[in-house]
């Protein structure tokens, strides 16, 4: 019925090993780690003896790590994604955390010590801040609310918070309640669960990229990375890098407008903004943040340049930039044959001419000025909007593939609301390597530039294009009327046009005259 004692004796228990409620991790590692210090002594020892990269905190990712799953040691996800930033020459700095509050994790290994602030040291909060930060970029892989966990959002404070670490913050999806095959069946992607979760709430806190990286198999109770897409966002993740640490004069941009209906006439078209004067104020304003660019005279200069040149000769709506030869354009993109199967052989009839795909734009120094084709479905858009089948046509994926493998851009700057590359085919939310909008955009860094009074779309830029939003909105116009002794002469006036006495209306003219005068009113 029981064991003897003098068995229990025999028996090696090891000692309790220790799970401190916040710490960081490595894979690599023997233990977790109770302060960044010790970590670092680690992480830089073995960045000598493996040639790995070294801690930098321009170079540097803050990972956010359910604290649970590593104690359980279900922790492949995490693994995969980890190895793949580092094969990219980043380092990383991942931080278990609470379920319910992230704060302690990034106060203890995000933020360095404050320092006390002397007399010789003259610089702004935002300096201070700059100094005190260990990464580059925050990446959450908890898939809950910065302060609040599973249960509630306390958006505040983590704004508050995350506004001191001054750093972009991301929040990526880990497959936990629903199966891997699940959701790579599905056209919707993630369930209404997943997506309320480890979507939405963290859009609340400011998240972006919200980039599926791992998940559960069916019939297994361990979640494991999905390699492509963690190599995808390791490259996505140094791009943003490369943005916060080049020199402006080294980036290359591309600045991408809309024109629909397409004609001449409807180029840089978009909601509730003049799109050519907000460019030519964007293009001064980087030449002055240090940018090498060419800015012309005027808005309208810039609005010439571009629908003038050869267009007419292409019969394009502006001018081309570049000639794509089918081969070239096969030879980089590997989704020439889907294509093909929607819209027939390369280069197809639309944004091509004599066997070449044409890409409209032009180059201004480091910064492209591009036209985003047009559908392919003008009579009807939405057939092919969000579709669960077809393709982008050729002349819409040679756009996207010259700006990633031949422009090589630095990042896409898509203004005004808005294109259609985020309603291309494909899951409506939680994108995979066979959704459209995942292919175009590739991995490039999207800046949008959106109107803050259609967030439904907006939304759909952010889950299905990776977008980070810039807002804007049109100021409110109000009729500024007349006061004071403006408003007596408009009631003098208004009783003069509605008097029908003649004698009346000599003494109101005589009134009006008198009130003219005193208002420095000169006759015609």
């Amino acid at each position: 019925e029981y064991v003897p004692d003098e068995r229990l004796s025999h028996l090696k228990i090891p000692k309790p090993e220790a799970m401190p409620a916040v710490a960081l991790y490595h894979p690599d590692a023997p233990a977790l780690f109770e302060t960044f210090e010790a970590y670092r002594k680690w992480y830089e020892r073995r960045a000598k003896s493996e040639g790995k990269p070294q801690l930098d905190a321009q170079k540097t990712v803050g990972l956010l790590l359910m604290r649970p799953q590593i104690v359980s040691r279900t922790r492949k996800h995490y693994d995969g994604l980890i190895r793949a930033i580092e094969a990219e020459g980043l380092a990383v700095l991942p931080a278990t955390s609470t379920l319910m509050d992230n704060r302690e994790a990034c106060e203890k290994f995000f933020l360095k010590d404050q320092r006390p602030k002397t007399k010789d040291r003259k610089k702004d909060e935002s300096d201070a801040i700059e100094d005190r930060s260990r990464v580059s970029q925050i990446v959450s892989l908890t898939g809950f609310s910065f302060v609040g966990g599973p249960a509630m959002n306390d958006s505040e404070a983590a704004a508050l918070f995350l506004k001191k670490l001054n750093r972009p913050f991301r929040s990526c999806v880990s497959l936990d309640m629903q199966t891997i095959e699940s959701w790579q069946a599905s056209g919707t992607g993630l369930n209404p669960v997943q997506a309320g979760m480890q979507i939405a709430i963290p859009e609340i806190d400011g998240a972006t990229e919200p980039f599926v990286y791992g998940g559960m198999p069916a019939g297994e109770s361990e979640p494991v990375p999905l390699e492509e897409r963690c190599q995808r966002l390791a490259r996505r993740l140094k791009k943003w890098h490369r943005l916060q640490t080049a020199e402006r004069v080294e980036l290359k941009l591309a600045l991408l407008l809309f024109c629909f209906p397409p004609n001449k006439g409807n180029v840089g078209t978009a909601a509730d903004l003049d799109v050519f004067p907000s460019v030519w104020e964007m293009l001064r304003n980087f030449r002055d943040e240090g940018y090498q660019i060419e800015v012309p005279e005027s808005a309208d200069e810039l609005r010439e340049m571009l629908l003038g040149g050869d267009s007419e000769r292409y019969g394009a709506t502006a001018r081309i930039a570049y000639r794509m030869k089918t081969d070239e354009y096969r030879r980089l993109c590997p989704h020439v044959e889907e294509i093909e199967k929607e819209w027939g052989a390369a280069p197809g009839k639309i944004n091509s001419f004599g066997g070449e795909l044409l890409i409209q734009g032009m180059q201004l120094g480091n910064v492209f000025i591009g036209v985003q084709p047009t559908f392919g479905y003008e009579g009807d858009p939405m057939r092919l909007m969000m579709a669960q089948s077809g393709a982008p046509h050729h002349g819409f994926m040679a756009l996207y593939t010259y700006l990633e493998k031949v422009l090589k851009a630095d990042a896409v700057v898509h203004v005004g609301t808005h294109g259609a590359m985020e309603f291309m085919p494909g899951k409506q939310v939680g994108m995979s390597a066979s959704c459209w909008p995942d292919r175009l955009i590739g991995e490039l860094p999207n800046i949008y530039i959106y109107s803050v009074n259609n967030p439904s779309e907006g939304s759909i830029a952010k889950r299905r294009s990776y977008a980070e939003l810039i807002s804007y909105l049109t100021p409110p116009i109000e009729n500024a009327g007349v006061f004071k002794d403006l408003a007596t002469l408009k009631e003098l006036l208004a009783n003069y046009r509605q008097a029908t006495d003649e004698r009346e209306r000599e003494q109101l003219f005589a009134v009006i005259e008198e009130a003219a005068r005193a208002l420095n009113f000169q006759e015609a």
